[in-house]
């Protein structure tokens, strides 16, 4: 069976300063056997019928925000056809690097949360010698959701629905215990999609969160299996600390994980 998948996408960039658009359109042809993948020149007609505007939103943003070592804003519009299925596809990224003596904070956000990374730039620029984590702790929701594709297994985890996948099927609310996932994912046009969870969400019984914990406000480094190196906000001290996930003890609705 042959399988027909194209993109037309836009993305503005902005990175410490400079504003870059990159607009692409691309085919792929799939078959068991062969994978061709050929950019499209004549875009426009698709462009037409679609009104948002990829960038408008970092207008608005005003590019407010703490002083960091890297700020990458992004905003994507897609439009993807696969066979007779077309649908839209919006994408938003804040990516931020702070550094503060030898601790560099990374903050990977799906929205322009300038509050949320003034909050650890202010806390970063008091940060102390390391120090061995809390027994108990909380991960604030962006720690939180980098580990959870590591937590397969680990915890309760469904995939939360919302948007199609690579092969245009709806993502549903499913659990995800173990292969096969049940979508696609298809980070370009250029290359095979493969099966992979989408939307991961943990799920406990228990969503009590102790408040007064200290809190893992940002990663330092990417996750490392079930190990997390976080800088720590312990309201009268900050310091950066590794974490091992062990026992999770309850999960919020809003994403907030408590370990201990």
């Amino acid at each position: 069976m042959m399988e027909v998948y194209r993109k037309f996408g836009r993305v503005v960039r902005r990175e410490n300063g400079v504003t870059i658009t990159v607009t692409e359109a691309g085919e792929a042809i799939e078959t068991r056997e062969t994978f061709i993948a050929t950019p499209l020149r004549h875009a426009d007609d698709v462009w037409a019928r679609h009104s948002c505007l990829a960038g408008a939103e970092l207008g608005q943003t005003g590019m407010s925000g703490p002083h960091a070592e890297r700020l990458l804003l992004s905003h994507g519009v897609a439009i993807h056809q696969f066979n007779d299925i077309e649908w839209t596809e919006e994408t938003k990224r804040l990516h931020v690097s702070l550094t503060h003596d030898r601790i560099r904070a990374i903050i990977d956000l799906a929205d322009f949360d300038f509050a949320l990374v003034q909050r650890v730039a202010e806390r970063l620029a008091r940060a102390g010698a390391e120090r061995e984590a809390p027994r108990r702790i909380r991960l604030a929701p962006h720690v939180a959701s980098a580990i959870l594709p590591n937590l397969i297994g680990v915890i309760e985890l469904w995939q939360a629905a919302g948007g199609r996948d690579g092969k245009g099927q709806p993502i549903e609310r499913v659990r995800i215990t173990e292969p096969p996932w049940p979508n696609w994912f298809r980070p370009s046009y250029r290359v095979r999609p493969i099966r992979k969870p989408l939307n991961l969400t943990a799920v406990s019984n228990v969503d009590d969160i102790d408040r007064d914990l200290p809190e893992a406000i940002a990663l330092l480094a990417p996750p490392d299996g079930l190990t997390l190196r976080v800088l720590v906000d312990a309201e009268t001290d900050v310091y950066p600390a590794t974490v091992r996930i062990g026992r999770i003890g309850a999960v919020a609705p809003s994403g907030d994980m408590m370990l201990g």
